[in-house]
């Protein structure tokens, strides 16, 4: 079951944990006071939150009485609880929502307000490649959110025409607008550029070129503070062509918003690399980077020393068969990132205090995934895995459920055409993330809106019931008009926990034991 798109604004989070109680006052004569609201008479209804105040042992137990108007019991829950409702799934639908009309070849993709109207845009970088029949464009663009949805033609595209392998968003010069970062190559050893943002979005023309000591076909990019100076650093894998095929990682340095166009820092190895990420493996509090490289050479770590990135690998993965990107996520929830490899197929090395181990691997078919991300697509606070395949065109989304990745995939989409990119991004702004996917072809970008899921007794539809939830069920019972006004998409039928197709006092039990557990 699934409602319209919508947003639910949130409210704050409750810093220290405490138990909600719904509570009713009377009079000293033990009548009700006030007027009747939505069906539940009381002259005030309050949210009590109740401090946790001991250190340990099991949350204080709440009871409500049948009529919801009154409690009635405090005490120590002895039985184990058991989690709050929360959903599971993938919410995108079978089919694509929006997509382009124009033929391209898709290098990468990425989602920011780029001009600065608080709406979410999609940005496109696009490559050239000697395919039949050939392609004649290949700018990078970018499609402006009209406030509902994307616009039909990409009202921004680049002056220039460079071989696209991945696209870059953050704020380089840190003048407080995001910068568009091209990371570039191809045949021609196009040297990657930025194009500076500002207040109607970015420059069309490159304003900062990189001019590495060789000539490289760079593949992917990340900026990242790895020096924790407080701006944004510039790393980008590289290949070469044959037959000299093999190129050092450049790392471009970012001195108070002006970046080096020459790198710095330079790999000892020369290889191909596909990827790069960067996570604090070790939880040292730096950054260190994970990179990927393709046959005859191991996936990798360089390790970050107090701001001083190690040029010869830390970890290597003992695996020569070929991987494409690499993306970390704390997937089992013991505080230290996992690192997922883009190998045939898709896997992961668990991370157990800095040790890293092959835990898991994909049970379907897969042909190195041309690109692959972890996201929370759910929200229920755990990372999910998303990869889609070139060769076959088919992108998966692999749920994780409770910090178990699933080995299948929860959600397929067989595109016609070749798979290239995927990205995520709240495009119509109801609160969750749409999924974005390049292809290479035409359409070459997609975008499938999520479907809020339908969870009784989320009342801020985040996908959760918890403490957040527990101030608007109370807003609904009393002034329904004030909810939906307050929530102006999310609707009030999610507080009828006893489906009679009511929301009043009848339903507080219901709500009370989907917040706390039966």
């Amino acid at each position: 079951m699934a409602e319209p798109d919508n947003r639910a604004a949130q409210p704050p989070a409750i810093a220290a944990h405490r138990v909600p109680c719904l509570c009713a006052k009377r009079s000293d004569a033990g009548k009700e006071e006030g007027p009747m609201k939505a069906g539940f008479p009381m002259s005030a209804v309050f949210l009590v939150l109740i401090p946790a105040t001991a250190p340990a042992g099991p949350p204080t137990r709440i009871e409500i009485s049948p009529d919801g108007r009154e409690r009635i019991q405090l005490q120590p829950r002895t039985d184990t609880p058991t989690p709050a409702p929360r959903y599971n799934g993938v919410p995108y639908p079978a089919t694509p929502d929006w997509q382009n009309n124009i033929r391209r070849q898709v290098g990468g993709l990425a989602a920011a307000d780029m001009n600065g109207d608080g709406r979410v845009d999609v940005i496109v970088g696009c490559y050239i490649s000697s395919s039949f029949p050939p392609y004649t464009d290949w700018e990078n663009y970018i499609y402006y959110n009209t406030g509902t949805e994307l616009e039909a033609n990409p009202s921004w595209t680049s002056a220039d025409e460079r071989h696209t392998g991945d696209v870059v968003i953050g704020d380089v010069n840190l003048d407080g607008y995001p910068d568009f970062v091209s990371i570039n190559g191809g045949t021609a050893f196009s040297p990657s550029v930025i194009y500076y943002g500002g207040p109607g979005g970015p420059d069309n023309i490159p304003d900062w070129i990189a001019t590495p000591p060789q000539a490289v076909w760079a593949t992917s990019g990340a900026l990242v503070d790895y020096d924790h100076d407080g701006d944004l650093d510039l790393f980008n894998t590289n290949q070469g062509v044959s037959p000299n095929p093999y190129r050092p990682m450049y790392g471009f340095r970012n001195n108070a918003g002006v970046l080096e166009t020459s790198p710095s820092w330079i790999s000892v190895e020369s290889s191909i690399q596909g990827g790069v990420a960067f996570g604090d493996y070790d939880k040292d509090g730096w950054e260190d980077m994970a990179v990927s490289k393709w046959v005859n050479f191991e996936t990798c770590i360089y390790r970050n020393i107090a701001g001083v990135l190690q040029t010869v690998p830390a970890w290597t993965s003992g695996v020569t068969s070929g991987d494409r990107g690499v993306s970390w996520a704390d997937v089992d929830g013991n505080g230290f990132p996992d690192l997922a490899v883009g190998r045939s197929p898709i896997m992961m090395y668990a991370n157990t205090a800095g040790a890293l181990s092959p835990v898991w691997q994909a049970t379907t078919p897969s042909s190195n995934p041309q690109d692959m991300r972890f996201h929370d697509v759910d929200r229920d606070g755990d990372m999910d895995l998303v990869e889609v395949i070139f060769s076959s065109g088919r992108t998966h989304i692999f749920l994780n459920t409770n910090g178990v990745l699933g080995t299948s995939p929860a959600w397929i989409w067989d595109s016609p055409l070749t798979g290239t990119a995927v990205a995520f991004g709240d495009i119509n702004g109801d609160g969750w993330d749409d999924l974005i996917v390049g292809n290479s072809g035409q359409p070459c970008v997609y975008v499938f809106y999520a479907r809020i899921p339908v969870v009784p007794g989320d009342m801020n539809c985040d996908g959760l019931v918890n403490q957040l939830d527990v101030p608007l069920f109370v807003l609904a019972l009393l002034d329904p008009a004030a909810y939906a006004t307050a929530q102006p998409n999310c609707f009030l039928s999610r507080g009828d926990l006893n489906v009679d197709s009511l929301v009043n006092g009848d339903d507080v039990q219901g709500f009370v034991a989907a917040v706390i557990g039966p």
